[in-house]
């Protein structure tokens, strides 16, 4: 697999003008999919403006003042995706979904040792435990089974850098939700009802927006806690 990026044929989560540079940043394997991340120094570059380079960008890195979800990173090429927590030097940001891509919500101190994840895959392992997995590769062990009966599909709210789940979000009635991919990425509705469906075909859920209802494949909800990812007005 090529290590270079076209900047022509990154993904469209890439908030980079095409045209400028003939190649992107790719990103390196981690927590989020290719697809569905923004490498680190492209934030650092094309959304904050503080280098004009990659030179400049991993000097930047280099002084370790750079931390994704509580821990200090020093690859340019780290995929940072959804709801993660980012911090340079005394700023803080929360990466959030948008029609673009991704967009960075200035938040305080406070809200950036939370974060937001969403249930993927729970799974009895060979000691007996119930190991959760999360959308960005988090995996936890429930020895307490306190999350049997829990959906795939729910959230959590867990806290930074310590990886302790603090608060369950189900998909409860009006329930507010994020939608993560589509024409509709990056707004907020409020879940109505789960239609579970026969055979291989995906379960989907109807949500409510404003005078409108949308029938959407489950993997688009994201359950969400409005005050972690709504960010500080005075900053954003």
């Amino acid at each position: 697999m090529s290590k270079h990026q076209k900047s022509l044929s990154s993904p469209k989560t890439y908030p980079i003008p095409r045209k400028e540079r003939p190649w992107a940043i790719k990103p390196s394997p981690g927590p989020h999919s290719q697809d569905n991340c923004v490498p680190l120094g492209i934030i650092i570059r094309d959304v904050l403006n503080y280098a004009e380079s990659v030179s400049e960008v991993k000097r930047i890195l280099k002084k370790g003042n750079c931390e994704v979800d509580g821990k200090r990173v020093s690859d340019h090429r780290f995929p940072v995706g959804i709801f993660d927590s980012l911090k340079f030097g005394d700023e803080f940001f929360r990466v959030v979904p948008s029609k673009r891509g991704f967009k960075l919500v200035g938040i305080s101190e406070k809200d950036s040792k939370e974060k937001i994840c969403r249930l993927e895959d729970k799974k009895i392992i060979k000691d007996g435990d119930l190991q959760l997995t999360f959308n960005d590769g988090k995996t936890f062990l429930d020895r307490e089974d306190e999350f049997m009966d829990v959906d795939t599909g729910s959230s959590v709210v867990i806290s930074l850098p310590d990886l302790e789940i603090v608060e369950l979000i189900e998909l409860d009635k009006d329930q507010d939700i994020m939608i993560t991919e589509g024409k509709n990425r990056g707004e907020v509705a409020q879940f109505k009802k789960k239609k579970n469906l026969k055979g291989s075909n995906e379960n989907r859920v109807i949500v409510s927006q404003e005078n409108k209802e949308l029938d959407l494949p489950e993997s688009l909800v994201f359950p969400i806690d409005t005050d972690i990812i709504k960010g500080d007005p005075e900053e954003e």
